[in-house]
């Protein structure tokens, strides 16, 4: 197992050992969610969408602080890793898919449900992106809602035309996710971590110690500056 599989499978089990209620993400369905996070054009701190994630309040439904914070250190590190793949000069963005477990084929429909979500956060953003001139935008909304659609039962479109969406959704998403990204990196005022002109670099004024400047409210080493599970 490589490294970054190793990674993915911890999460992956982090991720189910949340508790039921908090109407927890699969895998596939929290890479999308944290995809759709990344790649708004108005910033969305931690503090916002990791209860969305983890619950507002994970620790009771732990033994210990330290499950608690093994599965917070899971998440961060994902959200820094595909953050990292969008900051750079050429951006790089894989999606992370499940498997069907009966033939064995990636599933992209948890991952559209995982982008949506994130969507809802900021709804009105979304919907004025739809307005842009920039051509890529204009068409990766609308082709991200209509399989979303399709992944909820509820696409008007004929079965032909959903069986082709269906057939290049796997490849199809990476794409859309450079495209919004791009686009986002020109309409932000101030930069968050996918979005800077050049990959990020830890700001020495912020000690190991201190309170993350995302506004999460925990300190930088256990937020922002989770460094990858090895």
């Amino acid at each position: 197992m490589s490294h970054t599989q190793k990674q993915l499978a911890q999460l992956a089990e982090r991720l189910l050992a949340l508790p039921h209620e908090n109407d927890g993400m699969t895998l596939s369905e929290f890479d999308g969610f944290i995809a759709g996070v990344l790649t708004c054009p108005e910033i969305i701190l931690p503090g916002v969408w990791l209860p969305v994630v983890l619950g507002k309040e994970i620790t009771p439904h732990f033994f210990d602080m330290d499950r608690a914070q093994a599965a917070l250190d899971v998440v961060m590190a994902h959200y820094n890793r595909v953050s990292r793949g969008l900051a750079k000069p050429q951006p790089e963005y894989e999606a992370v898919y499940d498997n069907d477990p009966g033939t064995g084929d990636l599933m992209w429909v948890p991952w559209i449900t995982g982008f949506e979500r994130a969507m809802q956060l900021r709804p009105s953003v979304w919907e004025a992106m739809m307005e842009s001139s920039d051509e890529a935008v204009a068409a990766s909304i609308p082709m991200i809602l209509a399989l979303h659609e399709i992944a909820e039962g509820g696409s008007e479109l004929d079965k032909a035309a959903i069986e082709k969406r269906d057939a290049i959704a796997v490849d199809l998403i990476p794409h859309l996710v450079v495209n919004l990204n791009a686009w986002g990196k020109g309409q932000r005022r101030w930069p968050g971590p996918a979005n800077l002109t050049s990959a990020p670099s830890l700001c020495a004024t912020v000690g190991r110690n201190d309170r993350c400047p995302c506004g999460s409210g925990r300190m930088f080493k256990k937020c922002c500056g989770v460094e990858p599970i090895q």
